[in-house]
């Protein structure tokens, strides 16, 4: 190697050399080791207070934005620089102070979300995120109340715009503006009361009706009631006394077909009962059922077709009492009353009968109806063994005929031979 050469080797030497040096001396805030007094630097590859995160690049998509923000990818984040739902503003730091907080709230105004309780908010959490305690609007979770942003009708709720705030159409009661309303704390025609809210359980209730005593217009069907929907209002299809609207019925005051008496109530004690009948004497149609009136059901209506007919007898079955005579009876007259020819027994009057509850000669028994299976047959014979008079011929028992009577003088005699 000539001289030179080796002087142009030495000279590029001492040149690395000094590089080298020199970077190891390199001023605070250069990319390197940071010393003590070194101030943070997003990008230094050093995680420091106020940063998420920091990759030690200027390279956002890789999990780490420019910012030092952690990124996530389907997630939007406070801090990522994008506006997203739910921010007021987003400056793509972590950083108070600004004109947009660490939170993505503007500053210099109170707000929902600012992390500070303002007056009307019930909580603040310094996120727009429900399901954490503070609701989105900052109101408290759980259990639901009036400015969470949810109308609540359970509640009494007519409205909810999530703030406390009056004058914009929904009141801090959560109930409308504008209209005399049940829960306005003004006693409107047709209320009983109005405390001011939509709560029960204060002597109001939500309905503007008194407690302590059922009432119609309470929004609870009580006996006698055949609707109640809460409200002291005509014409929605159940009246202010709690009738179904529309129809002809029974407490309507208005005398139909079937009823006895209509007071225009469902009210007992008054001289004519809320089934339209008049009271004082047990009668068909007063919802009780009176066997020794010959009743087999009392529906408290006077109507046909479901199930207890007007004469308060079993429909869909044949019965004493149904106005037609089925085997076993004498006669039926479609009544339960004694002392007009026919029994409520469905036997003739005047004259011994078999079920007329009298044992008379000739019977074995006599329960008083027409019924078999009970110990007394419709025929007023013993059930539980073959005997004369059952219906059945018995040869082995020296019975010629059997026709189920124990009369004489119709050809087979009451000894179950034959007559002539």
């Amino acid at each position: 190697m000539t001289f030179s050469s080796r002087l142009t080797s030495n000279l590029f030497l001492s040149t690395l050399l000094a590089f080298v040096l020199g970077a190891c001396d390199q001023a605070p805030g250069d990319l390197g080791e940071m010393t003590d007094g070194d101030e943070a630097l997003c990008g230094d590859g050093v995680v420091q207070p106020g940063e998420q995160c920091d990759d030690g690049n200027a390279q956002g998509g890789d999990g780490c934005t420019v910012h030092c923000t952690a990124e996530d990818g389907a997630d939007p984040l406070c801090g990522d620089g994008v506006l997203q739902p739910g921010e007021q503003c987003d400056d793509g730091n972590p950083v108070d102070g600004d004109g947009c907080t660490a939170h993505c709230t503007l500053e210099a105004q109170p707000a929902c979300g600012d992390g500070v309780v303002q007056p009307g908010e019930q909580c603040d959490d310094g996120n727009p995120v429900d399901g954490d305690g503070c609701t989105a609007h900052c109101t408290l979770e759980s259990p639901p109340i009036c400015g969470d942003g949810v109308v609540q009708p359970q509640n009494g709720e007519q409205c909810d715009d999530g703030n406390a705030q009056d004058g914009d159409g929904c009141a801090t009661t959560c109930l409308l503006e504008g209209q005399g309303v049940c829960g306005d704390g003004v006693l409107h025609d047709g209320e009983q009361c109005d405390d001011g809210n939509g709560q029960d359980g204060d002597g109001c209730t939500a309905n503007c009706t008194l407690e302590g005593q059922p009432l119609c217009g309470d929004g609870i069907v009580q006996p006698g009631e055949q609707c109640d929907d809460g409200n002291a209002v005509d014409g929605d299809g159940c009246a202010t006394t709690c009738l179904l609207e529309g129809q002809g019925i029974c407490g309507d005051g208005v005398l139909h077909d079937g009823e006895q008496c209509d007071d225009g109530n469902f009210v007992d004690g008054d001289g004519c009962t809320a089934n339209c009948t008049l009271e004082g004497q047990p009668a068909c149609g007063d919802g009780v059922v009176q066997p020794q009136n010959g009743e087999q059901c009392d529906d408290g209506n006077a109507t046909n077709g479901d199930g207890c007919t007007i004469t308060c007898q079993l429909e869909g079955q044949p019965a004493c009492g149904d106005g037609l005579v089925q085997p076993g009876e004498q006669c039926d007259d479609g009544n339960g009353q004694d002392g007009d020819g026919c029994t409520a027994n469905c036997t003739l009057e005047g004259q011994p009968a078999c079920g007329d509850g009298i044992l008379q000669p000739g019977e074995q028994c006599d329960d008083g109806n027409g019924q078999d299976g009970d110990g007394c047959t419709a025929n007023c014979t013993l059930e539980g063994q073959p005997l004369c008079g059952d219906g059945i011929v018995q040869p082995q028992n020296g019975e010629q005929c059997d026709d189920g009577n124990a009369v004489d003088g119709d050809g087979c005699a009451v000894t179950c031979l034959l007559e002539g």
